[in-house]
């Protein structure tokens, strides 16, 4: 919870201690560039100053990003190419400049786009309708980031975007497909003034034919670490109560099969080409335009808090559902997370809104169980819960959560766990869970309890922080004391 400096200065001495890593910054914590990212930075903070004053055109769409955001502008680091010139065009005819704005810097992580959101690129007078967000892949393809520490600067981005644009709604494009195909070494060149150290060298295939179709070919080397953070996405937007919305975009991209990245549409495995910005654009035009146009999300600020529960849930079940047309998850009338997650209405109305808004919030899994029923069963979960377990709300929903546990579970820690809730106490503890597959998933388990008006616990929350054992064991020690943390 300190600042920024002096969490980089704690993972600096850490690594001090033997760990002989570079140390960067955290996805989810603001980081300033060093090189030739100011000018664009400065450009874009007039450029938001300036949109709706003095006759100028308000931004209803603002689009932030990297590289293949900022070659919406026709640039790349502010500089005009005629090879971008078409995808400027392309974004001009889905996008108009009298209402869309894209600030994009090619190179950008998590971290340094929210720098950026944190000092003068959302200083709007009128905040745009839907910001459009794409951003992660440099997280994961240059600095090797986890798919969770990816997620996390993702969400941090969000929640800035949301704090700092009230009324606002946030779209997610999900990491774009990209190369290099798995079994490859990164080939990415670096940035200027940025480390080459990570680059790797490949050994030229003499078959053209076969060399072609290895650049393109999928699943890639980054493939399960998108399809991690995608599906984290999904579930934050399920629980944003309409504030949030996603839509799949990678399709758009793939072959029928799903087997190779199409040349036409990403000629660099990396970022789309015209056509392929094109064909980007017919899916997330409609999504934006549906985002735009769906009610207020709740919780906001200009039509109040409503807990998960409270009046207007029947009448369509607080269903969620999925536009078809654009593959957008949007709330039905703005309403809670879907009738898949369970039900809150047993739990205290006096404890349901704080509730509420940390299970829309939370990166972690959440799940709800009822202290007065026979086992104590799960009445809630949120999407994390089954996104990060494999477990789908059918299998979760009425069960003891004790399905989690596995063969490595330590018995001791069950028992103390056991002795909490028997006397309606909090527990804190560190377990062994495993995935539906499997997988072994460190939990580290904050248990509280939830009492009704009259002090009586009647339900437990469990906020478990899950984390495969084997991504720890095999991470830098860098990497494990923030974990730990």
């Amino acid at each position: 919870r300190g600042t920024p400096e002096a969490a980089r200065s704690m993972w600096a001495r850490r690594a001090g201690d033997g760990v002989g890593a570079v140390v960067r910054a955290h996805a989810g914590i603001p980081e300033r560039r060093v090189d030739m990212w100011e000018a664009l930075h400065a450009t874009f903070c007039r450029e938001a100053k300036e949109a709706g004053t003095q006759g100028r055109p308000r931004c209803r769409t603002l689009f932030l990003g990297d590289s293949i955001t900022e070659a919406c502008r026709g640039t790349q680091f502010g500089e005009y190419y005629d090879e971008l010139a078409a995808r400027r065009r392309a974004f001009e005819d889905f996008f108009p400049l009298k209402e869309a704005r894209a600030f994009g810097i090619s190179g950008d992580r998590t971290q340094n786009l929210l720098y950026r959101v944190c000092n003068g690129e959302l200083s709007f007078r009128h905040p745009p309708s839907v910001v459009v967000l794409c951003i992660g892949t440099n997280n994961l393809g240059r600095d090797n980031d986890s798919a969770e520490d990816t997620f996390l600067g993702i969400r941090a981005v969000v929640l800035e975007i949301l704090q700092r644009l009230p009324g606002t709604r946030v779209l997610l494009t999900g990491i774009l497909p990209r190369g290099p195909a798995a079994g490859s070494p990164p080939q990415m060149p670096p940035v200027p003034f940025e480390s080459d150290a990570y680059v790797g060298q490949q050994p030229l295939n003499p078959n053209p034919r076969e060399a072609f179709a290895r650049k393109y070919a999928q699943p890639g080397v980054h493939t399960s670490a998108i399809h991690a953070v995608n599906e984290r996405l999904k579930a934050l937007a399920s629980g944003s109560g309409g504030s949030v919305a996603y839509v799949e975009c990678g399709f758009a991209f793939l072959t029928a099969d799903g087997g190779a990245i199409r040349p036409e549409l990403m000629r660099d495995v990396l970022h789309p080409s015209a056509e392929g910005m094109r064909a980007w654009f017919a899916v997330l035009k409609p999504a934006v335009d549906a985002l735009r146009n769906a009610p207020a999300p709740r919780d906001s600020w200009y039509e109040g808090p409503r807990a998960i529960g409270d009046g207007g849930d029947a009448a369509n079940g607080g269903e969620r559902s999925t536009n078809t047309a654009t593959n957008t998850m949007v709330a039905n009338d703005g309403r809670e997370p879907g009738a898949h997650n369970g039900s809150l209405s047993s739990v205290s109305p006096g404890v349901r809104l704080a509730l509420s808004r940390l299970i829309a919030w939370s990166p972690h899994a959440l799940c709800v169980a009822d202290a007065t029923a026979k086992d104590q069963p799960i009445v809630f979960a949120n999407d994390n819960f089954f996104v990060q377990t494999g477990y789908p709300p059918e299998e979760v929903l009425g069960r003891n959560c004790r399905f989690l546990q596995g063969p490595g579970t330590d018995r001791e820690t069950i028992r103390a766990m056991r002795e909490a809730i028997a006397r309606g106490k909090e527990f804190h503890g560190r377990l062994m869970n495993y995935h539906k597959n499997g997988t072994s998933l460190v939990n580290s388990l904050v248990m509280s309890p939830l009492r009704d008006e009259k002090g009586i616990v009647t339900h437990f929350i469990g906020i478990q922080r899950l984390a495969p054992a084997k991504s720890l064991d095999d991470a830098p020690a860098e990497y494990q004391f923030r974990a730990a943390l």
